[in-house]
């Protein structure tokens, strides 16, 4: 089967709402002119202060170099202006955090959440036998489609175990999503966070 080439280019995609939106990029939902898909677009600025190259850069690659079912992979990113634009899969269906904010306050049934976890599992699997640590995963970087396939996205802090060419035993830093580090020492002390 050949692979489907998405264009390269602001002039193939029409741009619709905002779906997402961080620290240092939104994310719109868009029209794909040529191939007529809906997709999604991460749009980083770079000229914001806050701006961090390297992240990014490790970001993109991350994205395009990834290939799981449920890791989000990158269709391809080019430069506008003063933007990177990263094309991705539209996941219609949104995060879990925006599905259990708007469906189950209370959250989910441990059905759903074994469910949602091996999925998650899975990705992880992938990414540290490829090596790569995501360093943030929550309910916000986890996405589904419409199709209920789930995908790990959002890899603006994580990490490659290879420097040089050697591998790195550990990581000595914090990063992420300060409001989950009381969760992920719990999961540590519980021996759990040794999955992500």
């Amino acid at each position: 089967m050949e692979k489907k080439k998405y264009p390269i280019g602001p002039e193939n995609y029409v741009l619709y709402e905002e779906i997402g939106q961080g620290a240092t990029a939104s994310v719109h939902r868009a029209l794909c002119v040529p191939l007529n898909e809906i997709v999604a677009i991460k749009i980083l600025d770079f000229e914001r202060d806050n701006i961090d190259l390297r992240n990014i850069s490790r970001e993109v690659q991350t994205m395009i170099l990834v290939d799981h079912p449920n890791v989000l992979k990158s269709h391809c990113s080019f430069v506008s202006d003063h933007n990177l634009w990263v094309v991705m899969p539209y996941m219609s269906g949104g995060s879990f955090l925006h599905i259990m904010k708007a469906a189950y306050p209370d959250g989910f049934e441990e059905l759903v959440i074994a469910t949602i976890l091996r999925e998650v599992l899975k990705g992880i699997v992938y990414l540290h036998h490829q090596g790569h640590i995501h360093r943030d995963v929550k309910a916000g970087n986890i996405l589904v489609d419409g199709r209920g396939e789930v995908k790990l996205g959002d890899f603006g802090v994580s990490a490659c175990l290879f420097d040089s060419g050697d591998r790195q035993r550990t990581r000595n830093t914090f990063v992420g999503t300060p409001c989950w580090y009381a969760c992920l020492q719990e999961s540590a002390h519980n021996r759990f966070l040794i999955l992500f």
